[in-house]
């Protein structure tokens, strides 16, 4: 069976990312570069360490699995999940040897033992063994301890911790702490009526390294007192040292494994210690061994045997099958990679969601910016008018393109509230109106600056003429033309000369007023040959005796290089 695909889910989280950063982000298309290619950085790095851990997993559990299958080939096919599945650990050198001798499997009717002598393979094979047997774990940890093989403290205490350590990692691969059973082995002098039992504790609970021994004690006091007569003697003997034995393992070992003081979380979480036995096995014991310094110290006893080692060729260490009894198995947690990929994609549309909402609100709140700026500033203001409709002009040919293409992935996802503003955007532009156009041309009644058939200014006439000076000051960039228009009374050629002169007067006085040469200034009369009404009236003839003003664009304005563009109405005052 294969295994949980990380590098698969890791793989659909950063292209998760990626389309988010590509269709949602709403920063520059710089920062959304640089941060893409971060993300597409740390997915390949950590697609390369996984692919690392899993060939390390593979080296680790291969040999097991291979001796599992080698093992399981005549047996049912739900012996897998039927049978208690312990990992066992412990001194290479010393019990795990006596144990299981060469094999790294036993297979017992109470449970699959395995072997494992490193605490670094011991989260691999933990590993390996939840795929094999379909999504269910190891059930429980052994830690066999061989009493008469433990001679340096600090050794001892090392090894505790480090299969501590090592019980702690391999916890994360099956998603829980399995529970742990300590077994206690103790070598005793060949000859005894019968062979050992386990005398110990097993239930689901973590133990109580306080009350442990006392509890074992009195299982002990009873295997004693029922004893036939012949037996009587060695039983007793055995069930002290054994007594002796769990009260020095709950003091020497229980505390490695659990909550200390002295290392903290440095050597990660307590061990779940919910199994503790002792038992006897035939072998010499170890005069030397931190166990029997502890009975020497604690009782009267004595090992039977002073010789220092124990018996190399003692019986096999029995496996604690009695004390896994109160352990119960495993359930199955079967890894469910389509729901994680799932809770990713959720997790990726609620920030798509999110940094629409964010995109959506910014333009809202932009538009409603320059639709206010434009409203706020007055016509007499018509720089600033102009560019602030140019802003809004921006708006709504935005807002004109989404509706007829579509609404852009970043601003969708049902937060889109642009359509709503192209109303009062377009009538916004179309009730813009230009301020109205300066006069370019002012008409002066001739009565009221020359006296009758003269041309020379009259006193007062100044005050007539100031209108006319004013908006010439305004527009210095055009050219003044003035006209003189006389009645039908007189003779054309009278009437002609008077119009010449009359518009000279009104022109020399202008040009000084104004401060402008006389050559930005044209005179034209015209006589009686324009009316503007019949002359057979007063009032018609009062009309037609006028002066005319108009400013046009300068024609030098509309030179291409060198050349005056010729037809231009501004270069011609006909």
């Amino acid at each position: 069976m294969s295994g949980y695909p990380y590098r698969l889910l890791t793989a659909w989280v950063a292209a998760l990312a990626l389309a988010w950063l590509a269709f949602s982000s709403p920063w520059s298309a710089g920062w959304n570069l640089l941060l893409g290619t971060f993300a597409l950085a740390l997915a390949l790095l950590a697609i390369v360490m996984l692919t690392r851990h899993r060939l390390a997993q593979q080296r680790a559990s291969q040999p097991v699995l291979r001796a599992l299958n080698a093992s399981l080939d005549a047996l049912p096919g739900d012996i897998r999940r039927n049978t208690p599945l312990i990992l066992v650990v412990g001194d290479a050198a010393g019990a795990l040897a006596r144990a299981f001798g060469e094999a790294l499997i036993t297979i017992t009717d109470a449970a699959i033992w395995i072997r494992v002598d490193d605490p670094t393979r011991l989260a691999h094979v933990a590993a390996a063994l939840r795929r094999w047997r379909a999504g269910q774990g190891p059930d429980a940890v052994a830690y066999l301890v061989a009493a008469d093989l433990a001679r340096d403290a600090a050794v001892l205490d090392a090894g505790l911790r480090r299969w501590r350590s090592a019980i702690g990692a391999a916890s994360r691969a099956p998603g829980y702490t399995p529970p742990v059973c300590v077994a206690v082995y103790m070598a005793e002098s060949a000859g005894t009526p019968d062979a050992c039992p386990w005398f110990g504790i097993s239930g689901a609970a973590p133990l109580q390294a306080a009350t442990l021994p006392t509890q074992i004690a009195q299982r002990l006091q009873q295997y004693g007192q029922a004893a036939t007569p012949f037996e009587r003697k060695s039983r007793l003997l055995r069930a002290a040292r054994l007594d002796a034995l769990a009260r020095w393992a709950a003091d020497a070992l229980l505390p490695a494994l659990g909550e200390s003081q002295r290392d903290g979380n440095r050597h990660g979480r307590p061990a779940r210690v919910t199994a503790f036995g002792v038992t006897a096995t035939a072998g010499e014991p170890a005069a030397d061994s931190l166990y029997a310094g502890y009975v020497a110290k604690t009782t009267a006893l004595v090992p039977a045997s002073s010789a220092g080692r124990p018996d190399a060729q003692c019986m096999r260490y029995p496996l604690p099958a009695a004390l896994i009894q109160g352990i119960a198995p495993q359930p199955v947690r079967r890894a469910l990679p389509l729901a994680h990929a799932f809770a990713w994609l959720a997790l990726a549309f609620c920030a798509a969601a999110a940094a629409s909402a964010w995109q959506n609100r910014a333009l809202v709140a932009r538009v409603m910016q320059d639709m206010a700026r434009y409203r706020a500033i007055g016509p007499e203001q018509d720089a600033a008018r102009i560019d602030a409709l140019q802003a809004v002009k921006r708006d709504r040919d935005l807002l004109d393109g989404y509706a007829r293409t579509g609404v852009p992935l970043r601003l969708g996802l049902g937060f889109y509230r642009g359509a709503a503003f192209l109303t009062p955007l377009n009538a916004l532009i179309a009730g813009y109106q230009p301020p109205a156009p300066p006069p370019v041309s002012i008409e002066l009644d001739s009565l009221s600056l020359f006296r009758s058939g003269s041309a020379t200014l009259a006193p007062g006439s100044n005050r007539v003429m100031f209108g006319a000076l004013e908006i010439i000051k305004a527009h210095p960039e055009k050219r003044v033309l003035v006209a003189g228009h006389t009645d039908a009374t007189g003779t054309p050629a009278a009437n002609l000369r008077l119009s010449q002169a009359r518009a000279a007067s009104v022109r020399d006085w202008l040009a000084d007023a104004a401060g402008l040469p006389p050559t930005h200034f044209a005179v034209q009369g015209y006589g009686d040959t324009r009316p503007k009404a019949a002359n057979d009236t007063e009032a018609g003839r009062a009309a037609n005796r006028r002066v005319e003003i108009t400013l046009v664009p300068d024609c030098r304005d509309t030179k291409r290089g060198d050349r005056t563009t010729s037809g231009h109405s501004a270069c011609s005052f006909q």
